[in-house]
């Protein structure tokens, strides 16, 4: 395996609309920036983490008791977790294609063979595919929900149908819900009754705290137990903590940002695309994959002018470009951007 290298230096440091990580474009909430300020004044840097009662405002604001939950190093040690706690070299883990990279990495490092069922052309999930692989030699299933690239969903009752024959063959499911916050899709309410059920969420994204690396698992009490044996004592730094605790006292920022992307600048969107016969997938998150015919062209001609999107592949492997969605702002740039050189190179 390769070592997993986002496209990332020097992308921040100049003055791009960065739509190709899925990260918010406006800072976080400004209690958040305060919070930090007044922990760099405090004269603590040189202490190890006190966490008190984070755990139990994350639980509070998952609507889940605190026993379920654990932070985590970003919504990445959160899988990572998970893969340790149930891969070992030559297990099979089931991840439908295509996926978010890391998924593929944490799965990687334990040395487990990967099986990919192929999401259909239309992005709709592969539960037949899926179920048909299930064995005794796989340990583990990997769910993202919505899917990343495509930002397609899995409805919840064909998530179940997975969780439910797992569950014979004592096999973990790990519910990917990065997007949670854009798409309100969750399994939360099935922690109870699957045992084998964790689910992955981050502050990256609605909340805008990817700098910081905070992310959390919910599952079963007797699971987070067991993955706390895995997670270090002192994984999550300080300025997460603070930022988890300020961003979770600001929720509307969140919220408000949130609704300006999918109900005002993301139906924009949607409608130039279809005005212009570009295909894109039915898409339940804060991005866009769309199928262009010279997609690393597009992605030079948009970088010279300032914007950045990135290369993601579609079910049938071929190379398209994922476009995040921010303010309407942000999506009015690129339509106008993006509307020239169709006109001009794409049709």
């Amino acid at each position: 395996m390769s070592h997993y290298k986002p496209p990332l230096e020097g992308r921040a440091s100049r003055d791009y609309l960065l739509l190709d990580f899925n990260e918010r474009t406006t800072e976080p909430s400004s209690k958040v920036k305060e919070a930090l300020k007044k922990f760099i004044d405090s004269g603590r840097l040189q202490v190890y983490p006190e966490y008190g009662d984070l755990e139990v405002k994350i639980a509070q604001y998952a609507g889940v008791p605190a026993p379920q939950v654990m932070v985590t190093n970003g919504g990445d040690q959160g899988i990572d977790i998970v893969c340790r706690a149930h891969l070992d070299e030559g297990d099979k883990v089931i991840i439908p294609f295509p996926a978010f990279a890391m998924h593929y990495q944490s799965a990687g490092i334990q040395g487990a063979e990967i099986l990919e069922p192929k999401y259909k052309e239309d992005g709709s999930f592969p539960l037949e595919e899926t179920l048909n692989l299930i064995s005794d030699e796989v340990k583990l299933v990997i769910l993202c929900n919505p899917n990343n690239p495509m930002g397609s969903a899995i409805p919840i009752e064909k998530v179940e149908k997975v969780l439910e024959k797992a569950k014979e063959k004592n096999i973990a499911v790990l519910h990917d819900e990065a997007y949670f916050e854009f798409a309100g899709i969750t399994c939360k309410d099935l922690i109870e009754e699957y045992d084998n059920l964790y689910i992955m969420r981050t502050f990256a994204k609605a909340f805008g705290l990817a700098a910081t690396r905070a992310g959390y698992l919910i599952s079963q009490e007797k699971n987070i137990q067991e993955l706390l044996k895995i997670r270090g004592p002192y994984d999550i730094n300080m300025f997460a903590k603070i930022a988890i605790l300020a961003a979770l006292e600001d929720k509307k920022y969140m919220e408000d940002y949130v609704k300006e992307v999918m109900v005002i600048a993301k139906p924009k969107l949607e409608k130039f695309l279809r005005e212009k016969g570009v295909f894109f997938y039915p898409s339940s998150a804060d991005f866009l994959l769309l199928r262009i015919s010279t997609p690393q062209e597009l992605i030079e001609n948009l970088k010279s002018e300032g914007i950045l999107v990135r290369p993601k592949s579609t079910p049938d492997g071929k190379e398209a470009i994922r476009v995040s969605i921010g303010r309407m702002k942000d999506t009015k740039q690129f339509i106008k951007v993006f509307n020239e050189i169709l006109d001009k190179s794409f049709k």
